[in-house]
């Protein structure tokens, strides 16, 4: 060997040698780091550098439990950036195992993922930076209620024309529904969810507490007092009902405060918007959103069943009822069997929401076809059974016929399919949903704390109409 020359630059120049020739293709998988110490009788820290090396240089993969595989460096080769949004370090996980997956098959292009934080404000202004200096990634996900804001802004590249209607079909229609604007489709979501309550069972036996077990055997509202009084006076919980696993009620809480307190108003028959979209005076402030709110807000001023503060340090470990999407289950039924689910209860009729983040095309992007590629590719069932198997809802019709937790026709997972399939809505279809949930959320915290329901409701829709009025009532010029 040359002792002017570092064993480690040796031993990558002998691999670039090797992938350049051809010896190595892409995709092929590398001997392990024992198996090179071993034939080429050097230590460790040697076979690492020159590893870092060619991984730095773009010649090698390196995906942790499976391997060293060899990249794909044809000159050509698109890159697409996209920008992703996981909601726990578990979903990260997928989307970083799924990208490098991907990239080790594509051979025409391959995909650049940047993580941001899904926090609303940052997120927006990160996006916002990135539209206005031409630098926008290729595929961006977005929360599904935000959708009709970036499609106004013109941000947004619709599916039409690029996605057919057999790989279309195979979702459920709420997801559809929820990525329309206006006729087109930008927005398909990779999960679903929906809002229950998640129980602690041994209490509920030994109390002899009924349990629903479908959405329509949904507990009333009287009921839900009644269960959340005989747990107050009858254990030491410090409330009957957490609110988002813990977490609490915080006017900062983003969407949360919207997709825990709309629904109540859906179930009392009161509403938003009018049929238009352009005014919510009349509707967010009638009678019977008013009471609605004033029930939820009963619930933690009057009753004390829930909370404003964060509590998360009590689940899931000491809990009596929790108000949380269904991931917050599927997270820790791993550790605790003690969890079971419970539907929404309802009022004068049922409803629950639904909704999800899911995958837009930037109107920026200049290789749509490429990025509804990559789009079919993260929607494969074999993709999809993985990202359901974290967050519990598919999102494709076919998914429920072969994953376990739906076949047996009963159960946490049915419950949670019973809801989307009978009982859900999409949230407002506007551009101003963004800034309409932003006021929702205020106002539902100063109600918690005890505000009158009706003055905060007449607050928030003049706040809102007047934010209408400014923006033209979001009509396309």
């Amino acid at each position: 060997m040359n002792t002017r020359t570092p064993k480690y630059m040796l031993i990558k120049n002998e691999f670039v040698q090797k992938i350049e020739s051809g010896y190595y293709r892409p995709g092929d998988l590398i001997p392990s780091d024992n198996e090179l110490m071993r034939t080429l009788n050097v230590s460790k820290s040697t076979i690492t550098q020159a590893l870092k090396c060619l991984e730095a240089e773009g010649y090698i993969i390196r995906q942790q439990g499976k391997g060293t595989f060899v990249a794909d460096r044809s000159k050509d080769k698109i890159n697409l950036s996209i920008y992703l949004c996981p909601m726990e370090d578990n979903e990260k996980h997928f989307w970083i195992s799924l990208i490098e997956q991907f990239n080790l098959t594509s051979s025409g292009f391959f995909v650049t993922p940047t993580f941001l934080t899904n926090d609303k404000a940052p997120l927006r202004d990160s996006l916002l930076q990135s539209f206005t200096s031409g630098n926008a990634p290729d595929i961006l996900s977005l929360d599904g209620p935000d959708v009709p804001y970036w499609a106004y802004m013109n941000s947004l590249l619709p599916f039409d024309g690029y996605m057919d209607s057999s790989f279309l079909s195979s979702f459920l229609s709420p997801i559809v529904t929820q990525g329309t604007y206006q006729g087109k489709l930008y927005h398909l979501g990779y999960t679903e969810s929906t809002l229950c309550i998640l129980y602690n069972k041994e209490l509920f036996h030994s109390l002899g507490i009924r349990i629903p077990t479908s959405a329509e055997d949904a507990w009333s509202w009287d009921e839900f007092l009644n269960v959340c009084h005989t747990i107050q006076t009858k254990t030491s919980f410090p409330y009957p009902l957490l609110m988002d696993s813990g977490r609490g009620l915080s006017p900062k809480s983003g969407e949360w405060n919207s997709y825990a307190g709309l629904p109540f108003i859906v179930q009392n028959n009161g509403s938003f918007f009018n049929d238009t979209l352009t005014a919510t005076s009349g509707y967010i402030n009638s009678p019977a959103s008013v009471a609605a709110m004033n029930w939820l807000g009963e619930l933690f001023h009057k009753y004390h069943y829930t909370h404003v503060e964060d509590l998360s340090a009590d689940f899931p470990e000491n809990f009596a009822m929790s108000l949380s999407l269904p991931s917050a289950y599927f997270q820790s039924q791993k550790r605790n069997s003690n969890i079971g689910i419970i539907p929404l209860p309802h009022g004068i009729k049922a409803a629950s929401p639904h909704g999800s983040w899911g995958l837009c095309m930037s109107r920026q992007t200049q290789y749509p076809r490429e990025c509804c590629e990559f789009i079919r590719y993260v929607f494969s069932l074999q993709n999809q059974l993985k990202i359901s198997q974290l967050t519990g809802i598919p999102v494709l019709k076919e998914i429920y016929d072969v994953m376990d937790s739906f076949q047996a026709g009963s159960g946490n997972s049915n419950i949670l399919f019973s809801q989307l399939r009978n009982t859900s809505f999409t949230r407002p279809q506007t551009p101003a949903y963004p800034f309409f949930s932003k006021q929702f959320s205020y106002a539902f915290y100063n109600i918690a704390m005890g505000a009158d329901a009706q003055e905060e409701m007449n607050h928030l829709a003049q706040q809102v109409d007047d934010h209408l009025y400014r923006h033209n009532y979001y009509q396309q010029s």
